[in-house]
């Protein structure tokens, strides 16, 4: 199947889907407002190098946090331990955390497990979350791909009453410093043609708890895998609760692996509500037992804020 046919349809109307919600996002009003830290997608190193586009590809633990369905696209069994360090309105933030992944054991069940903790050492505030996640997943003919992901949220700060969500209002009611304490799910879902061309979509935080924290939100990409050494991928993502109206998010990834050991990444990312550019960089090895992973992001608009992040990955079978 060549996909410079003019009669694929998947892909060209998906392609249409996410251009011309594209061109919506752009015609929207951004805001002069800066995000609420600790409210960043999580994501993992290798995704952080991408920008977040991994809706549509196989994409390992990242999956966890960006669609369950991605999990069963391909056969893994991988724990993944990972640090990051960010710097988000003139604080510094640490994370630190570890997931498991296993589509090996089942070849149309995958299942995923990931626990991680976020702290600020600002003096002003103390802020941290736990954000623990358990996914499964299910592989139909190696073309359709479903998953759920079960989401255990906490999250306590003393920041003021005014500072607690980027529309002003608090970012959930509360009771002294905490700010979340809630489950919530994600679900997903993939179609994926001749292992080239991925479309993916995912909602996020599906149960909406009622907090920026953990907004209700849609994704959905497109991805191409070329000769199993170059992944080209973009994703839209849209906020229906974090903010008075509606926010937006464009993203983009590509991974290039040399010699099929060294995968290099670029991406971008556009939040149309806070008027945001973000560019990322990745690097990594892989060799048959264990990879490496380095990943970067920089907010080009507040040179101020970025993010920068470390994970080793244990191959298993």
């Amino acid at each position: 199947m060549s996909i410079s046919n003019p009669r694929f349809t998947p892909l060209r109307a998906s392609s249409a889907v996410l251009v011309a919600t594209l061109c919506l996002a752009l015609g929207s009003t951004a805001r002069a407002e800066e995000p609420l830290y600790g409210t960043s997608t999580l994501l993992d190193p290798r995704a952080l190098g991408l920008a977040g586009a991994l809706v549509a590809t196989p994409s390992s633990v990242s999956g966890l946090y960006l669609n369950p369905a991605t999990i069963s696209m391909a056969p893994i069994y991988h724990i993944n331990l990972m640090y990051q360090f960010s710097r988000e309105r003139e604080d510094n933030l640490h994370m630190a955390g570890g997931a498991i992944v296993d589509s090996v054991t089942s070849s149309t069940i995958g299942a995923g497990l990931s626990l991680n903790y976020l702290r600020t050492d600002a003096r002003r505030t103390d802020f941290e979350s736990w954000d623990a996640r358990l996914a499964v997943a299910g592989n139909i003919k190696d073309v359709f791909f479903i998953g759920a992901t079960g989401r255990y949220l906490r999250v306590a700060s003393d920041l003021d009453a005014g500072d607690r969500g980027p529309n002003g209002r608090p970012a959930l009611p509360s009771s002294g410093s905490q700010q979340v304490n809630a489950l919530t799910f994600d679900a997903g879902a993939g179609l994926r043609f001749a292992k080239i061309v991925s479309i993916g979509v995912a909602g996020y935080n599906l149960s909406n708890p009622g907090s920026v924290y953990a907004p209700l939100a849609l994704a959905s990409g497109v991805g191409l895998t070329l000769f199993d050494m170059l992944l080209i991928e973009g994703d839209v993502v849209i906020d229906f609760t974090s903010h008075a109206e509606v926010g937006t998010e464009v993203r983009s990834g590509v991974e290039l692996f040399l010699g099929g050991r060294v995968p290099l990444r670029v991406g971008y990312a556009y939040d149309v509500y806070y008027n945001i550019n973000t560019i990322a960089a990745g690097i990594g090895y892989v060799d048959s037992s264990f990879g490496i992973d380095i990943g970067f992001q920089k907010d080009i608009t507040d040179g101020g804020r970025f993010a920068i992040a470390l994970g080793l990955r244990i191959f298993i079978g």
